[in-house]
């Protein structure tokens, strides 16, 4: 399993982008940043879209990751997620009047494919996908991915869950990484559990004596201005990333 991380910043700074992770070339892990950091023959490759959750830096760039997708030729491209992440897509977005409705306006109904995500374990390009909820806004959602037996898991935004690190150590040695979310550093520990985030001291307390070592725990999703210091709080162990990684599994 090939991930290419095109973004994953908790906000927008120069040098950092919003959220896109971009699965074996063909399936995208949330729309922040896939737009300007790909080109139109990439984006054109993409044929699934998972999103996490509706906030901004999650969703911003999906009218122009999708705008390729109304040529002629297109192959054509499924957006998923939770129900309420539909719907806010539907009445909030494609709504004629913050953008177009692009179903209205695509080529014809295989084009553009907006549908919930299943409640089980589903299979799409070659990959097992197994979403689970988590404590951010209603119907936020983190996935486990699945190849040859091979598991990673991307946490999206959320608080703390004891639901998710079980999920997390369900997996036990086939799972190969845990990218989790870290906004915050420590010493915000407050704002993180009002906003329903994380902080590395929260991580920590998540993974110790359930996750395998192993397993790579990635953190990301880290606030540019707090950067450095959500660095600093990180256990030795915990591994973080700011975008452009490449990484095999």
């Amino acid at each position: 399993m090939k991930i290419d991380i095109l973004g994953c910043s908790g906000s927008v700074a120069k040098g950092f982008n919003t959220t896109s992770f971009l699965i074996n070339d063909t399936v995208l892990i949330d729309a922040g940043s896939a737009a300007s950091e790909l080109s139109e023959t990439s984006l054109a490759k993409i044929q699934h879209i998972l999103l996490t959750h509706t906030h901004i830096d999650h969703i911003k760039e999906l009218p122009f990751i999708l705008e390729p997708f109304l040529h002629k030729d297109a192959q054509g491209v499924h957006i998923w997620g939770s129900k309420e992440t539909m719907e806010a897509i539907r009445m909030h977005i494609f709504n004629g009047s913050i953008w177009p409705d692009l179903q209205e306006i695509a080529v014809d109904n295989t084009v553009l494919k907006f549908a919930p995500i299943p409640s089980e374990t589903f299979s799409i390009a070659n990959l097992e996908v197994c979403p689970i909820s988590v404590d951010h806004i209603p119907g936020s959602l983190a996935y486990a991915i699945a190849e040859n037996g091979k598991y990673i898991l991307v946490s999206g935004d959320t608080g703390y869950s004891q639901e998710l690190f079980d999920f997390a150590a369900s997996f036990g040695k086939d799972l190969q990484a845990f990218f989790i979310e870290a906004s915050f550093p420590n010493n915000m520990d407050q704002i993180a559990k009002i906003s329903k985030h994380l902080t590395p001291k929260l991580v920590k307390q998540g993974i110790e004596g359930r996750i395998p070592a192993s397993c790579k725990v990635i953190v990301y999703h880290l606030k540019p201005n707090y950067f450095s210091e959500i660095i600093a709080d990180l256990s030795p162990q915990i591994e973080y990333i700011k975008g452009g990684e490449v990484f095999y599994f």
